[in-house]
């Protein structure tokens, strides 16, 4: 019997127990980290507001706070921050992928061929699918009609580019409309998107200011409203602004 597999289990009456085998592997318990949507740290106080409120304490300072940062939209919870495996629970607002792959108000350009079969795959996030078609229609021949209505010019550099910009004025409808969720687990909101196109090379962007108004005026309405719904849950728990 080799000294490193003896077990001692106790002591009954007079005889020791004793037995041979390897002993269980320590366990270290690990953190809990959690990252979810915006409601995620609401909801796991919800279900976890006993334990959360008995690590204070009674008469004492919940062992428990909360950080909002705005600029990178999110809250997080953190539950015995000075201890050696403080838990963590993440709340973030992000943008929905309807919204993203439209590439709205970033700049980026798209050739009227790479648009139009944008909007093809992606006929559910528009107001009606007749609308999507026609604009898939229009982008796929829209090189050919400019160059259809500018090629009498194309000797003189300056009238060229004069009838080039007034021609793609001309062929672009001023505007349509996207029924998507900006901000993910938030409901369908409709915009009105325009067709940016440069006159130069034919490529397009997408703009909206209506998107832009609703992401400054909702994304803190949203956070204020997780903010209220946490304070009345728990009045006590420490929530600091970054």
């Amino acid at each position: 019997m080799k000294a490193e597999n003896l077990q001692i289990i106790g002591l009954t009456g007079n005889e020791l127990i004793i037995r041979e085998g390897k002993a269980p592997d320590i366990f270290i318990m690990k953190p809990l980290k959690l990252t979810g949507n915006i409601d995620a740290v609401f909801r796991y106080l919800e279900k976890q507001k006993g334990t959360i409120s008995l690590i204070a304490g009674e008469g004492k300072t919940l062992n428990a706070n909360i950080e909002v940062d705005r600029e990178n939209m999110t809250i997080k919870l953190y539950v015995d921050p000075k201890g050696q495996s403080p838990d963590s629970v993440w709340s973030k607002l992000e943008y929905h992928e309807d919204f993203l792959k439209f590439k709205i108000n970033t700049g980026e350009e798209f050739t009227t061929y790479g648009l139009a079969e944008l909007f093809k795959m992606n006929r559910s996030c528009f107001q009606d699918r007749d609308t999507a078609m026609k604009l898939v229609k229009d982008l796929r021949t829209f090189k050919a009609k400019i160059d259809k209505e500018v090629e009498k010019v194309i000797d003189d550099r300056a009238n060229y580019s004069l009838k080039k910009s007034q021609a793609v004025d001309s062929n672009i409808p001023e505007s349509f409309y996207l029924e998507i969720s900006i901000f993910k687990g938030q409901p369908k909101i409709k915009i009105q998107i325009e067709i940016n196109i440069n006159a130069d090379s034919l490529n397009c962007s997408l703009i909206s200011p209506e998107a832009n108004d609703y992401i400054s005026d909702q994304k803190n309405q949203i956070i204020d409203e997780q903010i209220k719904k946490i304070s009345e849950l728990i009045p006590e728990l420490c929530i600091i602004e970054q």
